[in-house]
């Protein structure tokens, strides 16, 4: 994992902003353009928010050092975002509500994965020192 930044470093920033964009375009497509959706500035804004919310607190997990809760946690988003894309092809109102059910979910179980691991790794590095 050398190409991840080190923790503490400017870089995660620029990361956030980058996968902020990036996540934001991905939520926009699939909700106006694959589901078909009518492109409206607050939806639209919404979900800008979201995505840099995501994107800044896992880049902020990052920058604290936790880098396998950062990667883990984006498959997880990207995951969500499938999910989300997945089910949501149908044009009802259930069918948004579900897709957007799942894409928090897979999210969700990205983030306790993630956080799992760290916390496995963390005890690995704890023994290998004692």
């Amino acid at each position: 994992m050398k190409w991840i930044p080190a923790a503490k470093s400017g870089k995660w920033w620029a990361i956030a902003a980058g996968s902020t964009l990036i996540a934001g375009a991905a939520l926009w497509l699939i909700r106006f353009v694959h589901m078909g959706q009518t492109f409206t500035g607050v939806h639209a804004f919404r979900m800008l928010l979201l995505a840099a919310g995501v994107s800044f607190a896992f880049s902020a997990a990052g920058w604290f050092g936790a880098r396998w809760l950062w990667g883990i946690s984006n498959g997880g988003f990207i995951a969500g975002l499938a999910a989300m894309a997945l089910l949501g092809s149908d044009k009802n109102g259930w069918e948004d509500l579900i897709s957007f059910l799942s894409f928090l979910l897979v999210t969700v179980g990205g983030i306790a994965i993630g956080i799992v691991v760290e916390v496995v790794a963390a005890v690995l590095r704890y023994k290998k020192t004692r």
